[in-house]
């Protein structure tokens, strides 16, 4: 279900935006200039990249579809897939059978993940990262500390997918704290040695650059926070999280906090009676604990902080909610309430995809492609042309890598015909379009 559902229809609901057109860009670089590429795609924080890692992971998938930008969506397909699989052994681990079930239905189903695997970007992905490192997490506070060398590969990895991770560690230095597991002088050494190699590229760049990100980094802190800290923006942050169940569920109710609230108060009254799973103390004082580290954390953080940036507790609700599944599946009488939960999830992201795959007011990677093939059609081979844009700010991003792709790149030196207008968008031109795709249009001036 999960590969049938991502691939239907997959160049309509895949964009093709700033993120996407980086990877595409990068993969480029790869195959056809310098082999060796040190850092990624810069952060929100001006002055700050991550490491290169996962868009070296996209690059044979690239490689495989001649560079086209679908190559990209199919390795964050596969990501998501592997994701999908791991939902399941690690729910199974955590809740039994039926919940890891459940959990890899879910992933493999709900609209807000098929988007996840559509969207191509690194922060997105990390949600693989989040469930193999709360799994490790459990591990250590068992108490066995010879996982610590797989942890420290998550940790170090963190700086490929996105640091908005980065609060894991604290959560991991709460758990020192608590069970005082200290490892032999060999798992330490090769934990700090698996941490340290993905951070290899970046080292060496930092090394190259006489510690470029480093400065800015503390250049950044010394300026203090770009946005006031105060209760309000703690607030916010709360918000954003009860929120976030509404969509990622699919329900889009306008009593946003009712999803959260009623998967909250079942949560601690089971907490409370220990029921369950709930027997084991790491879920009933590290997940709450987690939760208020991301929260403190980005309410103290010295610039603007994206709803994104809290990837790691959404995927935690979203994998608790299902670890509540294996306690209604005990009682005979609770079960026909689980499948009408179910039931009316899969509706309505079922009505989400429908809806997604008739929208006729679409930009997404088929739309700009068919818009690039038109302008190339009307165009001679050789000649040159200008493209001018009527456009939203940041609407017009994969138009050059696709005009790279097909070997005929507009001139840019004097606005001379055949000029082609591509609006995006088409509301923004209407009545005066020779061609449109979806909310894409194009005038042309020969």
């Amino acid at each position: 279900m999960g590969i049938v559902l991502r691939l239907i229809n997959v160049t309509r609901m895949a964009p093709f935006d700033f993120d996407q057109e980086y990877a595409a860009n990068f993969a480029y670089s790869v195959l056809k200039v310098f082999p060796i590429q040190l850092i990624g795609q810069g952060l929100s924080v001006k002055g700050l990249f991550m490491g290169p890692l996962y868009f070296y992971y996209l690059v044979p998938f690239y490689f495989l579809t001649s560079l086209h930008p679908l190559g990209g969506v199919i390795g964050s397909i596969v990501l998501g897939l592997i994701t999908v699989l791991a939902y399941f052994l690690i729910g199974k681990k955590f809740f039994g059978n039926s919940a890891g079930l459940v959990l890899a239905f879910w992933r493999a189903t709900f609209m807000s993940k098929l988007q996840v695997d559509w969207d191509v970007t690194p922060s997105q992905s990390s949600e693989l990262l989040v469930l193999v490192t709360w799994c490790l997490l459990f591990q250590y506070w068992q108490g066995k500390t010879k996982y610590l060398p797989l942890l420290g590969l998550c940790f170090g990895l963190y700086s490929s997918f996105h640091p908005i991770l980065f609060p894991f560690y604290i959560v991991f230095v709460a758990i020192f704290l608590v069970k005082r597991a200290v490892p032999n002088l060999r798992i330490f050494l090769l934990s700090v040695v698996a941490f340290l190699v993905p951070l290899v590229p970046l080292i060496i760049f930092e090394y190259l650059h006489s510690f470029w990100e480093v400065k800015n980094f503390f250049l950044i802190i010394g300026k203090g926070s770009s946005e006031p800290i105060n209760f309000s923006r703690l607030i916010y942050y709360l918000y954003v999280n009860v929120r976030e169940p509404n969509l990622v569920f699919g329900l889009l109710l306008k009593q946003y906090w009712l999803p959260f609230m009623l998967v909250v108060v079942f949560m601690l009254v089971s907490a409370y009676r220990k029921i369950g799973f709930w027997k084991e103390s790491f879920h009933r004082f590290m997940l709450p604990l987690t939760f208020g580290i991301f929260v403190i954390y980005y309410t103290f953080f010295p610039t603007h902080v994206p709803e994104y940036y809290f990837l790691a507790t959404s995927v935690l609700f979203f994998f608790y909610a299902g670890g509540m599944v294996s306690l209604l599946t005990k009682k005979k009488f609770l079960k026909p309430i689980l499948a009408l939960v179910l039931v009316l999830l899969t509706l309505a992201n079922l009505r989400l995809l429908k809806k997604g795959n008739n929208y006729p007011l679409a930009a997404a990677l088929y739309n700009k492609e068919q818009i690039v093939k038109e302008i190339l059609r009307r165009q001679p081979k050789d000649a040159d042309f200008y493209v001018s844009y009527i456009k939203e700010p940041g609407w017009n991003f994969g138009f050059d890598y696709l005009f790279a792709l097909y070997g005929h790149i507009p001139q840019t030196k004097e606005a001379k015909k055949p000029i082609y207008t591509i609006v995006i968008p088409k509301s923004l031109s209407p009545g005066n379009l020779d061609y449109v795709s979806g909310n894409i249009g194009l005038i042309v001036e020969e």
